[in-house]
């Protein structure tokens, strides 16, 4: 049995609040929250699990465990170090920190302690998006041009961070999953604070690969509708990822190819003999057997506890994450060119193996 304590139960909190309590492998002992209303909502829900306005008080409990954070982005690296010291496994709500330094150095704590530290990358355990990367590790849609997502919302508008830091981490997280933890060498991005100065409400920001792959990442909470969507080109199909949709997968067999000029050799390397066919075949919508992604990601996060795993969502992850994100930010602020990962070395290469292949 796990002995789980849960700092922060206000916008994303009751979430992972209503998956660790249903689970019978582990406890919820303590939830900590400063807010009296969410004190409330933790009573009347939970009255088996006492909540208290100090998580020292929780952080020092020797029964504890595990610690799963979920409070404002600011906070994040301070408490993720605090229950670290503490001797505590750790599951961090993104984004996992809010600069790359800190990233790193609580990834040197829990090596050093030997303890579980895991970014709530939720998007990483949801069956859609990893039947997308099948897609993509398979080759069945061929060599990737380039990739866009759109994440926005006339949602809740927050002040503690801007809309990049506020949903880009969602997207990020996935295309670096996407692409096996390649770093782009480069980014630029764009936005404006319409509603409050600092804080930009819309962000564009385009990634650049050397092998000529680039990434579009549109995020807004200021935006007439809801959309959730990601569409990979590739050289052989299409695909597009609809999170809102019924049909949360759609492969096009859509492309253009070479076809060589009739009594032309056929030497694509060397030779522009050829025309340009633009092919359109079958739309694939596939069945995905879903399973809510916080109940897979909390299952994950406790048997890696268990068995010593490095989690999916692990530092190898999550520091190329904040990599990516960091820099995006200062190209926004510098409204210039942002190289990635060269002074980082160290996390700039494929992420670990690690499979998900055995969670129900």
């Amino acid at each position: 049995m796990i002995i789980v304590g849960q700092l922060g139960c206000g916008y994303w909190g009751p979430n992972l609040l209503r998956n660790f309590s249903s689970r019978k492998d582990c406890r919820v002992k303590w939830v900590a929250e400063v807010s009296a209303e969410r004190q409330a909502y933790v009573r009347e829900n939970y009255p088996d699990t006492p909540v208290t306005p100090h998580f020292e008080e929780v952080l020092a409990d020797p029964e504890v465990n595990a610690v799963v954070i979920a409070t404002p982005a600011a906070t994040h690296f301070a408490l993720a170090r605090a229950a670290l010291q503490n001797g505590k496994h750790v599951l961090v709500e993104k984004p996992f920190t809010n600069s790359v330094s800190h990233a790193q150095e609580l990834a040197a704590l829990a090596a050093e302690k030997g303890l579980a530290l895991m970014a709530g990358h939720t998007f990483i355990y949801n069956a859609a998006v990893r039947y997308v990367k099948n897609l993509v590790d398979s080759g069945e849609l061929g060599d990737i041009f380039y990739i866009y997502c759109q994440r926005l919302n006339l949602g809740k508008v927050r002040s503690d961070v801007n809309a990049w830091w506020n949903f880009a981490p969602h997207d990020v997280s996935i295309l670096l999953y996407l692409l096996n933890g390649s770093l782009p060498a480069a980014v630029t991005a764009v936005g404006s604070d319409y509603i409050q100065s600092g804080v930009e409400d819309v962000v564009f920001a385009t990634y650049s690969w050397a092998n000529k792959m680039t990434a579009h990442v549109h995020v807004s909470w200021l935006d007439p509708g809801k959309t959730r969507r990601i569409t990979v080109v590739g050289s052989k199909k299409m695909v597009v990822y609809n999170d809102i949709s019924d049909d949360k997968i759609a492969i096009y067999d859509k492309g253009v190819d070479r076809i060589p000029r009739l009594a032309q050799r056929m030497d694509f390397d060397h030779y522009n003999g050829y025309q340009l066919s633009q092919r359109t075949g079958d739309v694939i919508l596939p069945k995905i057997n879903f399973t809510e992604p916080l109940k897979v990601q909390a299952e994950h996060f406790l048997e890696c506890i268990r068995d010593g795993k490095e989690p999916l969502t692990g530092a190898r992850h999550a520091i190329p994450v904040v990599m990516a994100l960091e820099a995006a930010q200062r190209a926004l602020k510098t409204r210039q060119s942002v190289s990635i990962g060269h002074e980082h070395p160290d996390f700039s290469g494929p992420l670990a193996e690690t499979s998900l292949s055995h969670i129900k």
